[in-house]
């Protein structure tokens, strides 16, 4: 893939690389390519990788084990004196959710012909408390 780029130095060890976009190694493997054919350090592209990256150095890193800690109990105690507060509580602007959210079967039951139901809900009278009418209807003296 990295031959298909264009590669135009610079100056010191910086290469415009152009082309069609890929992954940045194939630029990097372009500008490696093209400094070793104008003479310049080429060498394998390994010896251009930082040793982090090499699977030397992670065989090394996966050498050593370590073992968990059973349970809380068992973690060595801090001798830090540092008490971890949680942090302030903001209440956010507008108006709360509502506490329970719907289901998407009670919602289509609720709703009938595109409005909402009132079937199989009550009216209660707020002047005498009985079901069956509202204040307005209220027959009863108060």
């Amino acid at each position: 893939m990295a031959s298909h780029y264009n590669v135009q130095w610079n100056g010191g060890d910086l290469y415009q690389v152009s082309g069609r976009p890929g992954i940045p190694c194939e630029h990097v493997v372009a500008a490696i390519w093209y400094k070793a054919v104008n003479g310049g350090k080429g060498g394998s592209i390994e010896s251009w990788v930082h040793p982090v990256h090499t699977m030397d150095r992670w065989r090394q890193v996966d050498s050593f084990k370590i073992n968990p800690i059973n349970g809380r109990p068992l973690w060595p105690k801090s001798e830090v004196p540092t008490v971890l507060t949680p942090p302030k509580h903001n209440k956010q602007a507008g108006r709360p959710k509502k506490v329970r959210k719907r289901s998407a079967v009670e919602l289509e039951e609720m709703t009938q012909g595109g409005k909402l139901s009132r079937k199989e809900t009550k009216g209660v009278c707020s002047k005498c408390g009985s079901t069956g009418h509202n204040v307005r209807t209220c027959t009863k003296a108060g």
